[in-house]
């Protein structure tokens, strides 16, 4: 598959644009509007290209504190490949680099695809302007998304809690000033004031409240051994929220699917959406941490898989996957999300493919720096290979190439 790239629009890119728009829209922007455009000042763009072929685009204001998108199209040939998501990052990201707190966007109420991507990304319906669109007197739905949530800091915290929760399993409690995180972001811990071991852990977020940050993680080298020894009262440096976090859609049917260390993200959205069926797998009874809470999910329903069969159902998280999916009549009401281990995910990414049901996965991967400098953590996709740190950790996944 030909490697899609993305850049900043020119004026030299007008005639491109002013095609791919006919194309797409029923009411297109003419050459005067999309000249107007990329000429103001205040203009922020992002290009999909293909082989010099333009893939899709995306063109946003700079308005003071907020960055107001103006239009999204994908070509009909590249579209259900995340090229539409991407774009929108793109532009978020050069928002947020700029210091812009809060984007917006109109959408027309009948363009029930394009809400839903919105939704997923973070966007909330906020307000409908009633026959916004001259060409059809139709609605339109303002969407809006917080940027602040998107700037990371790197602050010290106390320890409030460590706690061993399950075999090597700690639970890690932190207050400081950190940022709020989305479900699936990640934060890069220092887990010692001297240079052994030089590099920061990358741990998912599992839970913030009150300035407190909480963390899952399991003991398996030097480093997650000496920020297992952590004591309440110490201080830690932290560094977050990075990465993209999970979506949220509308489906009728969640699926969260966790196994091994892929609690942290799949909880928090669970606990986030408040609906779904929860499906955790381990070895054994042994590797089940945090029960309790995950039962306590408002409006979630909790499948427990065991190897063994010590605790729950004898069998892999996958084995209950099957059966839910097996259950699920129509594929587009129905959305997966996973974390765990890499045989997990390439086999819950298959069974969506096969159903035609959504799936985003979260990638655990070992990190260097975490906001995409190294490209120490570069993962194969259909679109090129991509730093899982930054355009990650969570991806479609049916973007991403499986080994």
């Amino acid at each position: 598959m030909d490697v899609v790239t993305f850049r900043r629009a020119s004026t030299g890119d007008l005639h491109a644009l002013v095609s791919l728009e006919r194309q797409v829209f029923p009411s297109p922007w003419g050459a005067d509007t999309f000249d107007a455009t990329l000429e103001d000042p205040r203009c922020i763009s992002a290009l999909a290209v293909e082989d010099g072929g333009l893939a899709g685009y995306c063109l946003a204001l700079d308005l003071s504190s907020t960055v107001h998108i103006l239009n999204l199209a994908v070509h009909p040939a590249w579209r259900r490949r995340g090229i539409a998501r991407r774009l929108v990052r793109e532009v978020v990201a050069q928002a947020v680099e700029s210091g812009k707190t809060c984007a917006v966007l109109e959408v027309r109420t009948s363009n029930t695809h394009a809400r839903s991507l919105y939704a997923s990304m973070g966007f909330t319906h906020v307000s409908t302007w009633r026959r916004y669109y001259t060409d059809t007197d139709e609605d339109a739905v303002i969407m809006v998304k917080d940027l602040r949530s998107r700037l990371p800091r790197d602050v010290w915290c106390e320890v409030v809690q460590n706690m061993e929760v399950a075999r090597s399993t700690f639970h890690l409690i932190l207050e400081g000033d950190l940022p709020q995180a989305l479900p699936g972001q990640f934060a890069m811990i220092r887990v010692s004031s001297t240079s052994e071991p030089f590099l920061r852990r990358p741990l998912a977020v599992l839970g913030q409240k009150q300035y407190k940050t909480e963390f899952l993680f399991k003991v398996r080298g030097p480093g997650t051994d000496i920020l297992a020894r952590k004591r309440p009262g110490g201080r830690i440096k932290v560094l977050g929220p990075l990465g993209n976090g999970f979506g949220r859609t509308p489906a009728l049917h969640v699926i969260y699917l966790a196994g091994g260390t892929g609690i942290p993200p799949v909880l928090s959205l669970a606990e986030t959406m408040g609906r779904g069926i929860f499906i955790l797998g381990a070895r054994d009874a042994g590797d089940l941490p945090l029960l309790d809470r995950i039962h306590s999910i408002p409006g979630t329903r909790t499948v427990l898989m065991t190897e063994d069969g010590s605790c729950g159902v004898k069998g892999l998280a996958t084995d209950a996957l099957a059966e839910v999916l097996s259950g699920i009549d129509e594929p587009a009401d129905a959305m997966i999300y996973a974390c765990g281990p890499g045989a997990m995910l390439k086999a819950a990414a298959r069974m969506a493919a096969d159903k035609g049901v959504g799936c985003e996965v979260s990638l655990e991967e070992r990190m260097s720096c975490g906001f995409g400098a190294c490209a120490g953590c570069v993962t194969k996709t259909r679109n090129g290979s991509m730093r899982v740190c930054r355009e990650g950790p969570v991806f479609p996944a049916r973007e991403l190439v499986w080994d």
